[in-house]
């Protein structure tokens, strides 16, 4: 009988994007036997649906080992490498160079389970868990992720994301970010790697998207389609950066190669 794919399986075309940017196989002991291609369907399946691991569909590897992979890569870079080769290969195809100029800064908080190792809470909305921080360019595709406890004030994680965002593209020269962010020492700090930190406020009157700002807000909708990231089960904070980057991994593989 013929197997049904899931949404989330990847295309031959797709396979043969994102194949080469895999670890080499290791050189010593037993060469592995698993296919790498089905445990890659195995953790976008689980960013998408946003089950638990033993209940992964039996069609794809076992739990344990599409887990065993997506550990060892969230801790090697592999999944973050990834999704960076995408990135910039993706900017080069819509004719836009691979190192970004401008971008936006943004959190989210997001509910946590009590397996969480460490859990805040958003005094402003309400939230006990953790915090989403993306530097995203003018595309709305993050430079840099960073997560926290809800707790933790933006303007301190922000000078990761700048760091972050700085080494990532040398050319980066222009941040916007929300009242959240006004601090005259966050400033001077992005002053310092060649970066003018603008804050632009919603005007009085009704809500509408402020330009520059609205791109960061658009990559958290797109974060909300996966369920992994609806609602954080995970014991990591890394892991919950692993699977953004899993996230935006599948977002650019639909771009670079469309589903028939």
């Amino acid at each position: 009988m013929t197997r049904k794919p899931y949404s989330t399986d990847l295309t031959d075309e797709q396979w043969d994007i994102i194949a080469p940017l895999l670890p080499e196989p290791r050189t010593r002991g037993r060469r592995p036997t698993v296919d790498l291609r089905r445990v890659l369907d195995g953790i976008f399946y689980q960013a998408k649906n946003g089950c638990v691991w033993a209940d992964l569909p039996r069609d794809l590897p076992h739990d344990s080992t599409v887990y065993a992979y997506f550990e060892r890569w969230r801790d090697d870079g592999t999944l973050a490498a990834i999704y960076e080769a995408l990135h910039r290969r993706w900017r080069k195809k819509v004719g836009r160079n691979e190192n970004p100029s401008a971008g936006a800064v943004d959190s989210r908080s997001v509910q946590a389970a009590p397996e969480a190792t460490e859990r805040g809470k958003d005094p402003n909305k309400k939230v006990v868990g953790r915090k989403q921080h993306l530097c995203v360019d003018t595309e709305g595709l993050p430079m840099a992720v960073c997560v926290t406890v809800a707790s933790a004030n933006d303007k301190k994680a922000a000078y990761e994301l700048i760091d972050a965002a700085a080494a990532r593209s040398p050319r980066l020269a222009k941040l916007w970010a929300d009242g959240a962010y006004v601090s005259e020492p966050l400033a001077t700090h992005a002053a310092d790697k060649g970066i003018s930190f603008e804050v632009v406020t919603q005007p009085k009157g009704p809500f509408e998207p402020i330009a520059r700002r609205w791109v960061v807000e658009r990559t958290f909708a797109w974060l909300k389609r996966y369920r992994r990231l609806v609602l954080d089960f995970e014991r990591l904070a890394e892991t919950v950066v692993a699977f953004i980057y899993v996230a935006l991994t599948r977002l650019l593989l639909n771009r670079l190669a469309p589903h028939s």
